[in-house]
């Protein structure tokens, strides 16, 4: 890459106390460990960490297709009607989806995204739109379409 990574994330969103811990020896400006829907930073035992999580808001390709009628037919169209200007929306693209077996679909999403006015950025791009944030703990959390447990933002009170 040329320079020092930035960020990081966990495979598969399995992400722990112990690895939040780890994490904050690097120094990354960000991590996207969890599912969740809003920028927070992490508490663990009940200090507050320093390095903001941005989590994914968004279902993946694989949480949603075949539930609810949804199929490659009508994805673009359900992802498009379930983002919202009001909310952070964070969407995982997986390589060997989005960039593999249904790239023609991915890049007709793209291409009606754009028609609606949205645009994508880099994560670290949200960072200095964010004036304050709360506190969350990751909890473990099962998500429909998706196999075992995922870290999910949960929000606490005050801690600091």
């Amino acid at each position: 890459l040329g320079h020092a990574p930035s960020c990081s994330a966990v495979p598969g969103w399995k992400c722990n106390d112990l690895v939040l811990m780890e994490k904050e020896k690097y120094p990354f400006h960000y991590n996207s460990d969890c599912r969740g829907d809003g920028i927070f930073y992490p508490v663990v035992k009940k200090r507050q960490l320093s390095v903001p999580q941005i989590p994914v808001t968004l279902p993946t390709y694989d949480e949603i297709i075949g539930h609810r009628g949804i199929s490659n037919k009508n994805y673009n169209d359900y992802m498009l009607s379930i983002v919202k200007p009001e909310r952070l929306n964070v969407m995982t693209i997986h390589a060997e989806v989005e960039g593999i077996s249904c790239f023609a679909m991915f890049d007709r999403f793209l291409a009606m995204a754009r028609e609606k006015g949205i645009s994508f950025v880099h994560l670290g791009k949200l960072l200095p739109e964010f004036q304050k944030t709360g506190q969350a703990i990751l909890v473990p959390k099962t998500i429909q379409g998706r196999e075992g447990w995922v870290s999910c933002q949960e929000k606490v009170g005050d801690v600091a």
